[in-house]
């Protein structure tokens, strides 16, 4: 609508649509059309066309002023928002290992378009993260969401996903309930914010597993079920791409345990600019990766 907005002051100031089309370098049929699209948008004519050539009529004249004050704030934004090369800052950011699958494009695209932004990351769990933040240790932190937030903090949801229960192939065809409760179990290390929910969504369901092994690396997490020596349960983004085909997947419960990730970060952040760039390229990676 800006474009429509200046060739509208164009005209007026010409007196005409072919004055307009003439200074714009566009043909008048050109000029016509932005102004009928305008007015259908406006839903309101702002010309008298008995009359030639046509005029601003009342309401025209009306909205003439108004629309010079849009571009002109337009104009004025414009020329006092920082070009994308200044755009420079750092972030201290944390991450749980389940996010990994998001980081490395997410800050590629980052240091593609803010060549000057320096992102410092840094890994942990959910809780260490968060005392992190609240400490401004960190200035965010993407971890799996809990049920509270401690004041001052704030979070932005980044992904939804299904948890999944893993096995080795020769168990294909069990459901989620008799893999737990017929072969060993991997547990996934017990501090971490998706094993508590892990734990509490078994309680619920009355499933009783005893590990047999907790490991707090995701792939030597996946190898040992691929070697056959148990099963266990991750978020879908954790299963690693070269590992699916030696893996029996299956959801956890019906509808499945969701985990959701999320942007967690201090309320009213000093460098919220440089935060809502990193929120919205992680956001845009994580759906692309979740498609």
């Amino acid at each position: 609508m800006l474009k429509q907005f200046r060739t509208f002051i164009v005209i007026a100031d010409a007196g005409s649509f072919q004055g307009a089309a003439r200074q714009l370098g566009v043909t008048q049929s050109a000029v016509s059309m932005q102004m009928k699209s305008l007015e259908a948008q406006l839903q309101v004519p702002l010309f008298d066309r008995t009359v030639r050539p046509l005029r601003l009529n009342r309401a025209g004249r009306l909205m003439l002023e108004r629309v010079r004050e849009v571009v002109r704030l337009s104009d004025a934004l414009t020329e006092s928002a920082p070009a994308v090369s200044d755009f420079e800052g750092s972030i201290k950011l944390g991450s749980i290992p389940g996010a990994s699958f998001v980081l490395p494009e997410a800050l590629f695209r980052l240091s593609e378009t803010y060549p000057k932004l320096q992102v410092r990351v840094s890994s942990s769990l959910t809780h260490e993260l968060r005392s992190a933040v609240r400490a401004e240790q960190l200035d965010a932190a993407l971890v799996t969401l809990s049920q509270t937030v401690a004041r001052r903090l704030t979070t932005r949801p980044v992904l939804r996903e299904p948890l999944m229960v893993l096995a080795p192939m020769a168990r294909a065809g069990q459901s989620d309930v008799e893999l737990l409760q017929q072969n060993r179990y991997i547990s996934y290390n017990r501090k971490a914010q998706v094993s508590k929910l892990i734990e509490s969504s078994m309680s619920e369901r009355r499933i009783r597993v005893e590990p047999i092994m907790e490991l707090d690396t995701l792939e030597t997490f996946q190898q040992m079920i691929v070697k056959g020596l148990g099963v266990g349960i991750l978020p879908a983004s954790s299963i690693r791409d070269h590992l699916k085909a030696s893996l029996y997947v299956v959801p956890f419960g019906a509808p499945a345990v969701h985990r959701e990730l999320a942007l967690l970060q201090r309320a009213h952040h000093p460098q919220q600019q440089l935060l809502d760039a990193l929120y919205e390229t992680v956001c845009e990676v994580a759906d692309e990766a979740s498609a």
